[in-house]
């Protein structure tokens, strides 16, 4: 085989993968209950696996918005975060915001949705 056409094959291959796992959009910034994560943050994965193993997003509606790779939603975090007198440097994920109340680290966000699907 050419070896022209075997390198376009793994170049399209390698394409087709890259935007697999890619973070999702901008989040909807009107939204009553916001999911802050990081793509690579170990904590957010807990938080992530609780919501999928219970089906939360079933039974609570919510936004989610990655931040690490995501400007915009980057700066949605620290616009919520602010709301809630959290000083921008020390914002961290993950961290859920609702109607003007901030929820920081896997504990107090898995609560959250404990509380929120009693």
């Amino acid at each position: 085989m050419n070896k022209y056409f075997l390198t376009a094959v793994f170049l399209g291959f390698g394409l087709i993968l890259s935007g697999c796992g890619q973070p999702s959009g901008d989040v909807d910034k009107n939204a009553k209950i916001i999911f802050f994560y990081g793509q690579e943050c170990p904590h957010c994965k807990i938080v992530e696996k609780y919501i999928e193993d219970n089906k939360i997003a079933e039974k609570v509606n919510f936004a989610q918005g990655e931040v690490y790779h995501n400007k915009t939603n980057s700066a949605l975090l620290a616009e919520k975060a602010g709301k809630c007198g959290i000083d921008t440097k020390a914002i961290g994920v993950p961290f859920l915001w609702e109607n003007d109340k901030c929820y920081v680290g896997q504990e107090e966000v898995i609560q959250f949705f404990k509380d929120k699907t009693k």
